[in-house]
């Protein structure tokens, strides 16, 4: 395949600045997307470790010395991927631990992992203008999710690490929706780890690599509890 003029000069720009080490985060990132296509997005933190406690991966940012490279997989083709939560395969994060480990400084202590991904939940009940509540009901399910995440299925939208998520906007968000009359008990939840929180105003990630995204995967129908029926009851 012959590389175009853009892709040339992309290409020896970025080796003028990085000069093939790897020394800023910026390098670390660049290198990784040169030389791996099938990652999407690189995300470097610096003085972060992350050590196993049981089955949870822990996450110390607090660690001078280490360096955690989070690659995100690119979605596009490729079915087995679930998009509310891109995984890259193991071999691939090894592939990447040695190819960097050849380009960096031997004192660093590298760690190339998966993000962390925390899944926002919704539990509410709502009338809808129309008397075909089962059909909206999965309508507004999907919407909800793709507003959460919509990288996952807009072309160029951006995948976001860290930041927070406000119950009151995603209140607006339902109820501007034109079918929907109006909503009653909304909660919002943070599962973190498969640990479910309590009802919180905002949900905010517990760490550099985590990425906040809808409840629920590809292949669940209960993403978000949505009650269409008793929605006049007390709450």
């Amino acid at each position: 395949v012959v590389e175009s003029d853009g892709a040339f000069h992309i290409r020896v720009s970025e080796r003028l600045r990085h000069k093939n080490r790897g020394i800023t985060m910026w390098d670390y990132e660049h290198l990784v997307l040169q030389n791996f296509p099938e990652i999407y997005k690189v995300k470097c933190i610096n003085h972060t470790s992350i050590k196993l406690v049981g089955d949870i991966e822990s996450d110390n940012e607090l660690a001078p010395g280490h360096v955690v490279v989070v690659p995100v997989p690119d979605l596009r083709n490729k079915n087995a991927i679930d998009p509310l939560k891109p995984m890259t395969s193991i071999g691939t994060l090894v592939n990447i631990n040695e190819f960097l480990k050849k380009h960096i400084s031997p004192f660093v202590q590298l760690q190339v992992k998966n993000a962390r991904f925390e899944e926002i939940q919704l539990d509410f009940r709502v009338k809808f203008n129309n008397e075909d509540g089962a059909f909206y009901h999965d309508v507004l399910r999907d919407e909800i999710v793709q507003f959460l995440s919509p990288w996952a299925f807009v072309s160029g939208a951006d995948l976001s690490f860290g930041g927070s998520v406000y119950k009151s906007v995603l209140l607006n968000f339902v109820e501007e929706r034109p079918y929907v009359d109006f909503v009653t008990c909304f909660k919002m939840f943070h599962w973190v780890d498969g640990v479910k929180s309590t009802d919180v105003d905002e949900a905010v990630a517990t760490s550099a690599r985590s990425v906040l995204v809808s409840y629920g995967g590809s292949a669940t129908s209960d993403k978000h509890i949505i009650d269409y029926v008793n929605y006049d009851c007390n709450c």
